[in-house]
């Protein structure tokens, strides 16, 4: 066996017995063994070397009936952080290697708000988070738009103009020190629902967010599947109404310019005669139930169209939703979406397809702080979480 087989195999057993311990926490060694099948001299080794660099402690000792008691493993205190940058806000998250937040922070700021109060804002987030705890293992940063991931460059972010041809590696690098990781908004949220959501028992799945944008990631074999270009996902500019209202991306009748959090927060201020962007600012209050519904319903018809194209072509086993436009309406939207796939889908696809929303909170910033945690915890192309 050559050297560099020997190094990846032994880069992968690690990364095996590093997510156990994330697993199963906390755990023994023979317990490891057990989980990775890997003989205990290995473990002995590997767990020594954990030791040795302060990433896992010994926590005490649990009872085992059929001999000496197990010395329990777990990982020392290590954070990464998530930052989010959205058309109204920027939100931040400190995580832990378990998924727990610690602590989270945002600031909002005017639509098509320019660079410079971006980067304050994302300065600002960073500075308070990691004043609670060093992050570690870096910082994740995810963001709407089409991103040369080879260049670092915003190739176009349709919500947030203000991005367009900045090299956002040289940008944020100049703002935050230490490891940067950067991935597009939806194909982050994925992530989060891989890795602590319910995503967790499915290998294959994708998540569609309904905010300001609409953006779909896809998860495969539990990895990310970004097309050859890149950019699969944009599942806000399919067309869904030929020559019909004008979308932000210059289109007409795209699905993002029908179900958008702007599009829905635009339907429930003439219906309530009050004015706001965000939808956590809406008060349900403020409209009748049955015009609130009506919006609903139109929501749902709409998204289900976006939906049975990807149905159709892709035929996932689940779905899950998330977003500002999920969150207010909840499973109830759900219900509006099932109902109105029956005429976008052949009956039989969708007897095989779970629709879900997400009960991840902050997903988005999770799902940026996952992109640190991906690179201590997996082999690109070996061994997915």
């Amino acid at each position: 066996m050559g050297l560099k087989n020997h190094s990846l195999i032994k880069k992968i057993n690690r990364a095996k017995i590093l997510n156990s311990i994330r697993l199963k926490s906390p755990i023994a060694r023979s317990q490891i063994a057990a989980v990775t099948d890997l003989d205990r001299k290995s473990i002995t080794n590997f767990i020594n070397e954990l030791l040795d660099e302060g990433i896992v402690e010994e926590s005490g000792k649990q009872g085992n009936v059929s001999g000496r008691p197990f010395t329990m493993l777990k990982f020392i205190d290590k954070y990464a952080i998530g930052i989010y940058i959205a058309p109204h806000y920027t939100r931040g998250v400190l995580l832990d290697f378990y998924g727990n937040i610690h602590s989270s922070h945002e600031v909002e700021y005017p639509l098509y708000t320019d660079l410079v109060t971006i980067n304050k804002a994302v300065e600002n987030v960073y500075q308070v988070l990691s004043k609670k705890h060093c992050p570690d293992l870096g910082v994740g940063i995810c963001m709407p738009g089409i991103m040369d991931m080879v260049n670092y460059v915003m190739l176009d972010s349709v919500n947030i103009p203000s991005l367009n041809q900045v090299n956002f590696k040289e940008n944020f690098s100049s703002i935050i020190p230490g490891k940067l990781f950067f991935e597009e908004e939806s194909r982050s949220i994925a992530l989060a629902e891989k890795w602590f959501g319910r995503g967790k028992d499915y290998n294959d799945f994708v998540v569609v967010e309904v905010s300001g944008g609409i953006g779909m990631g896809i998860v495969n074999d539990r990895h990310l599947f970004k097309g050859a270009g890149q950019y699969a996902g944009e599942i806000g500019h399919i067309v869904i109404t030929p020559d019909g209202d004008l979308c932000r991306c210059g289109n007409h009748g795209c699905l993002e310019a029908y179900a958008s959090e702007r599009k829905v927060a635009k339907l429930l201020s003439e219906a309530s005669g009050l004015h706001f962007e965000r939808l956590c600012y809406f008060n349900k209050d403020s409209v009748s139930d049955e015009e609130y519904r009506k919006i609903m319903r139109q929501t749902g018809e709409h998204l289900a169209r976006g939906l049975g194209a990807v149905i159709n072509i892709m035929c996932p086993k689940v779905i899950f939703l998330s977003g500002a436009v999920v969150k207010l309406f909840g499973k109830d939207l759900i219900a509006c979406i099932q109902d109105a796939l029956q005429k976008n889908c052949p009956f039989g696809s969708l007897n095989q397809i779970e629709l879900y929303v997400s009960s991840l909170e902050h997903i988005d910033a999770i799902g940026a702080a996952t992109l640190p945690l991906a690179e201590f915890f997996e082999v690109p192309g070996y061994f997915y979480v």
